[in-house]
C-alpha cells in the first residue's frame, strides 16, 4: 500500500463524528444562484438545513442565537413573527404555538440546523433537495424580497449582476511550487474470488491516484496492478495551469502539460483523443469548451465507479471506470444558449460527487485581437502518433478567424494530415460558421453553417460538401459520403406548475457518391421532478433502404438517503424485443452504511443476475462487501477497501478519508491575534477558535480549532476561488482581519495555506459643527475621511443629522481626521483644523473629537 512520507505527528480522521455526514450544498432560486457552499446534513432519509444562513439567502427577517437554540424575526410580514426556542420544544409562527420534536433540530455553536421538510412547513418555499447534484432548489409559493430586488434589478433600478457573486478584490496570494511534496492518495484494494462458466478464479487489484508537486510542477499519476495482468498500467502527467495566463514568458498560456496528455478535436477531422505521451501548450481559457460547438469532459474515475452525465438537466451519458483509470465524454454539441453540464460520480461504496460546467455558446467568441492557441503531439497506447496546431484569432468584435493544422492515425492504418481554415460571425443571436478543410491525399471539405435560439429552443443547422475526404467523422468507403445535412434542437417544454421536460432532436442525411441516401434520426425527452430523472431517447435509421430503430430508456433517483437506478435497452425495428434491463437500489442505514440491490436482466441470453453490498462509505476509510448470483449458477463475492490520504502541512497530520481528495483542491488557514503588528504568528500572538470563512461568498462550514487552525477541503481546482475571514464569528467585535480575504487558485494534490492576522482595532467619535453670524451650531452631512501616515484615505463617515459620527473598526497606527476637502471646496466652506488620531495594539477608543468648520467668508 502506498503511502506519503509525513514527519512524526498524529494521525487522525479528517473530521468529528458530527461531521460525518456533512454535505455542501449549491441553493439555488430559479435561475439565480444563491450559494455554491450551504452545509447541510445528511441525517436518515432529511438534509438538516442552516436557518440562519437560508434566511439571509432568501432575505426572510430571521435572526438566530445559536448558542441558546433560539431564533426570532418574523416571514415576510411583521404580523407574521416568528419564534423558535429548540430547548423548550417550541415554535410560534403568527400567534400559533405548537411543539415540536427535538430530533428534527441539530444546534451547533454557530448555527441551528433544522431538517428541510420542516422548514418548508414553516417558511413560504418548497425545498427540493437534488443529492445527485448537491443542490438545493427554492420554489416560492409568495414573493420573495429577494425575488422583488431582482426584478428591480433587471429592470436597470440597481446597479451589478442580479444574484451573481460580486467580486470583492480580494489580494492574489500565490501558491510556490515545490521541487516534492507529500502526495494526496485515493487508493483502492479490491479482492474478489468467483465462479464463471464452471471455471473458479481469484483476483487481486490495486490501484492508486497520485497528485502533488514535484520537480516545480503539478504531478498526477495513476497506478494499476492487477495479480492477472503481468503488465502494471501507469500513467504520468506532469505541468502547469493558470487561469490568467502567465505561463511560459510571452506565450502567456494557460496549460502547459507534458507526460500522459490528451489532444483535442478539430471539428470534421477528429474527435478528442485519449491520453497518450506527449505535451501540450494552451492558452485557451480553462472554463471555455474545447472546441468552438463541442465540448470534451475527461478525467479520472478509479475501478468501481461510475459517472452519469446530465446535459441542461437531462440525464444524456453514463460510463463505469475502464481500465486506464479514466472516463471520458466526446465531442458533446453545444447548442446557442446556455450549456449546463453536470457529472455526478457514484463510488463503490457510497461515495458521491459533483462536478459542474457551464457555457454560454454565444459568449465564445474570442475578443477583438486576442488570439487562442493549442499546440501538442503525442503517441497513445496503440503507438499511433498525433500531433496538432489549431488558433482562433479575434478579427473584430463580431468576426473570429480559425484554422491550423492536424495529424492523425485514421482507421486504414494510414497517417494523414489536415490544413483548415474557418469564420465564425456573431450577430444579434445568431451565430454563423464557415469552414475547409484539405486533406495530404488531395480530399476536401466545405462546410456552412449557423445556431440560433428561438424562444426555450436552441436551433442548429449545417450543409457539408465533401470530395474525396475521409476523417474520424467520414470513414472511408467505397462509396463515401457526398454531402451532409444536419439539423439539430435543443430545448424543454414548460407546461407551467413549475414542471419542464428537456428536448432534444436530431436529423443527419448523407448524400453518398452512388447516390444512396443514410438518414440518422435521433430524440430524446427527459423529466425531472422531485429528486428523479429519467430519459428516453430513440434512434431511427435508414442505411441504404435498411431500416433501423431502437431505445434506451434511463431512470435515476437518489435523494435524501435513498437512491433508485434503472436502465433498459430494447429494440423496435426490425422486430421489436426487449435487449436488457438493470434496476438497482440504495438505501442509506445509520453510521454511514449503504445497502445497494440490484438485479440485471439480459433478455437474449435469458440470464438473470442478482447483486448485493453492504459499504461502509463514511470516515477515515471506506470497506465493502459485494456479491452476485446468476440463474446459470455462477457466483461471486468480493471485498473492496478504499481510503484516501492527504497531509496537513502546518500541524504535519495525516489525514484518512472515505471520500476522494486526490483530483480537489484545499486550504490550510490560520487566525490569530497579532499583537506585535508584524502580521505573523510569533511570541506573544495568540491564536483564535472558532473562527469561519466565506468561500466565493457563501459561508463555509469549518471553524478554526484551538490552534487557530481550520481546513477546508474539496475546493475545485484551476479556478479563482475567494477566501474571506467573516468578521461576524470573532468573539470580541473590536477584532477585524488586517486583510479581509485573499484569492488563490486551488490545484490537486496541494494545501494552500493562508493566515489571516486579526487586530484589536479602535474608534473614535465626536459632533461636527458650524460657526456662521458668531454662533457655532451642530451640523449634519459632512464627510469625514481618515487618512493614514501615507496620505491615503481608509476609512470614511458621514455625520449624522445632529451632526453626530463614530468611526469603527480602525487598526492600531496614526492617522488624521478631517473633513473632506472636496465637499468643504464644493460648499464654500472651510475647516478650522485636523484631529491627530493615535490607536494603540489594544485599541483605543477616543471620545468628543470634535470637528468644526465656517464659511470661507467668516474665515
Amino acid at each position: 500500500m502506498l503511502l506519503p512520507a509525513f514527519q512524526p505527528g498524529v494521525l487522525a480522521a479528517p473530521s468529528q463524528a458530527a461531521e460525518a455526514n456533512l454535505v455542501l450544498l449549491e441553493v439555488r432560486l430559479g435561475d439565480q444562484l444563491l450559494s455554491d457552499a450551504v452545509s447541510g446534513y445528511e441525517i436518515g432519509r432529511d438534509v438538516f438545513l442552516p436557518l440562519g444562513e437560508l434566511s439571509r439567502l432568501l432575505t426572510l427577517a430571521i435572526r438566530v442565537t445559536p448558542g441558546e437554540g433560539r431564533a426570532s424575526g418574523y416571514i415576510l410580514t411583521e404580523d407574521r413573527a416568528f419564534s423558535l426556542d429548540v430547548p423548550g420544544r417550541v415554535v410560534e409562527i403568527a400567534g400559533k404555538r405548537e411543539e415540536i420534536d427535538r430530533a428534527l433540530f441539530k444546534l451547533q455553536s454557530d448555527e441551528i440546523h433544522v431538517a428541510s421538510s420542516l422548514l418548508s412547513r414553516w417558511l413560504p418555499v418548497d425545498l427540493e433537495l437534488d443529492m445527485p447534484s448537491l443542490a438545493l432548489k427554492v420554489r416560492p409559493r409568495e414573493q420573495l424580497p429577494l425575488q422583488a430586488r431582482l426584478t428591480r434589478r433587471a429592470r436597470g433600478s440597481m446597479p451589478g449582476t442580479p444574484g451573481g457573486y460580486i467580486d470583492p478584490g480580494y489580494p492574489r496570494l500565490a501558491t510556490p511550487y515545490r521541487l516534492a511534496d507529500a502526495p494526496f492518495i485515493d487508493q483502492t484494494l479490491d479482492l474478489s474470488t468467483s465462479k464463471l462458466g464452471g471455471r473458479h478464479q481469484a483476483e487481486a487489484a490495486y490501484t492508486a491516484y497520485l497528485t502533488t508537486d514535484l520537480l516545480g510542477m503539478e504531478a498526477a499519476l495513476y497506478v494499476s496492478r492487477n495479480r492477472h495482468d503481468p503488465s502494471s498500467g501507469l500513467r504520468l502527467s506532469l505541468g502547469r495551469n493558470d487561469p490568467d495566463a502567465g505561463l511560459l514568458g510571452p506565450l502567456r498560456a494557460r496549460s502547459a502539460l507534458f507526460g500522459s496528455v490528451p489532444l483535442p478535436g478539430v471539428a470534421n477531422i477528429s474527435a478528442s483523443s485519449s491520453t497518450g505521451n506527449g505535451a501540450l501548450v494552451s492558452n485557451r481559457p480553462l472554463n471555455q469548451p474545447t472546441s468552438f460547438d463541442r465540448h470534451t469532459l475527461q478525467g479520472a474515475l478509479p475501478p468501481g465507479w461510475d459517472v452519469e452525465l446530465y446535459y441542461n438537466e437531462a440525464l444524456v451519458g453514463f460510463q463505469q471506470s475502464r481500465p486506464d483509470g479514466k472516463y471520458s465524454f466526446e465531442d458533446l454539441p453545444l447548442a446557442y444558449g446556455p450549456n449546463e453540464f453536470r457529472l455526478v460520480f457514484h463510488g463503490p461504496l457510497g461515495q458521491l460527487r459533483v462536478e459542474r460546467q457551464s457555457f454560454l455558446l454565444e459568449q465564445s467568441a474570442v475578443p477583438r485581437g486576442a488570439l487562442f492557441y493549442d499546440v501538442g503531439a503525442h503517441r497513445d497506447l496503440r503507438g499511433h502518433e498525433r500531433a496538432l496546431a489549431q488558433f482562433d484569432w479575434g478579427m473584430s468584435d463580431t468576426l473570429n478567424l480559425t484554422g491550423g493544422w492536424q495529424r492523425v492515425p485514421t482507421f486504414d492504418g494510414i497517417p494523414r494530415s489536415y490544413a483548415n481554415l474557418g469564420l465564425r460571425g456573431y450577430w444579434r443571436g445568431l451565430i454563423a460558421t464557415a469552414d475547409t478543410a484539405k486533406a495530404n491525399d488531395g480530399g476536401t471539405l466545405a462546410q456552412v453553417g449557423v445556431k440560433t435560439r428561438l424562444g426555450n429552443v436552441s436551433l442548429s443547422a449545417s450543409h457539408a460538401r465533401l470530395n474525396r475526404f475521409h476523417s474520424d467523422f467520414f470513414a472511408g468507403s467505397a462509396d463515401p459520403v457526398r454531402s451532409r445535412d444536419e439539423v439539430r434542437a435543443e430545448g424543454f417544454f414548460a407546461p407551467g406548475g413549475g414542471h419542464f421536460y428537456p428536448l432534444a432532436l436530431q436529423l443527419r442525411h448523407d448524400r453518398l457518391a452512388s447516390g444512396v441516401r443514410n438518414i440518422d434520426v435521433q430524440g430524446r425527452i427527459s423529466a425531472y421532478r422531485d429528486g428523479t430523472a429519467l430519459t428516453n431517447a430513440l434512434r431511427w435509421q435508414s442505411l441504404g433502404g435498411n431500416e433501423v430503430a431502437d431505445g434506451l430508456f434511463q431512470v435515476s433517483r437518489r435523494v435524501a438517503g435513498i437512491g433508485l437506478s434503472g436502465l433498459l435497452q430494447y429494440t423496435i425495428v426490425p422486430e421489436t424485443a426487449l435487449g436488457s434491463a438493470a434496476v438497482s437500489a440504495d438505501y442509506y442505514m445509520n453510521d454511514g452504511y449503504l445497502l445497494n440491490m440490484g438485479v440485471v436482466r439480459t433478455f437474449q441470453s435469458s440470464e438473470l443476475r442478482a447483486t448485493a453490498a453492504l459499504n461502509k462509505s463514511l470516515g477515515s476509510y471506506g470497506l465493502g462487501i459485494n456479491g452476485f448470483y446468476s440463474n446459470r449458477r455462477d457466483y461471486g463475492l468480493g471485498v473492496q477497501f478504499f481510503m484516501a490520504m492527504g497531509l496537513e502541512p502546518r500541524s504535519r497530520r495525516l489525514m484518512l478519508d472515505a471520500q476522494p481528495m486526490a483530483n480537489m483542491g484545499a486550504a490550510s488557514i490560520r487566525v490569530f491575534l497579532d499583537k506585535d503588528l508584524d502580521g505573523m504568528m510569533n511570541g506573544a500572538d495568540e491564536a483564535i477558535g472558532g473562527a469561519g470563512f466565506t468561500v466565493n461568498g457563501a459561508n463555509y462550514g469549518a471553524r478554526t480549532d484551538a490552534s487557530g487552525i481550520a481546513y477546508l477541503s474539496r475546493l475545485p481546482t484551476y479556478q479563482n476561488t475567494d477566501i474571506g475571514l467573516d468578521p461576524n464569528t470573532l468573539d470580541d467585535p473590536q477584532w477585524q482581519p488586517r486583510t479581509a480575504g485573499v484569492r488563490i487558485v486551488p490545484r490537486p494534490g496541494k494545501v494552500n495555506q493562508i493566515e489571516f492576522a486579526v487586530n484589536v482595532t479602535g474608534e473614535v467619535d465626536g459632533t461636527t459643527y458650524l460657526y456662521e453670524n458668531g454662533k457655532r451650531r451642530a451640523i449634519g452631512d459632512l464627510q469625514l475621511e481618515l487618512v493614514d501616515a501615507s496620505r491615503k484615505v481608509v476609512a470614511t463617515m458621514l455625520s449624522a443629522a445632529d451632526g453626530y459620527f463614530v468611526i469603527t473598526g480602525i487598526f492600531p497606527g496614526d492617522y488624521f481626521l478631517r473633513v473632506s476637502p472636496e465637499q468643504l471646496k464644493r460648499l464654500g466652506l472651510t475647516d478650522t483644523g485636523m484631529h491627530l488620531i493615535t490607536i494603540g495594539r489594544d485599541g483605543t477608543v477616543l471620545n468628543g473629537r470634535d470637528l468644526d468648520v465656517r464659511a470661507a467668508d467668516e474665515a
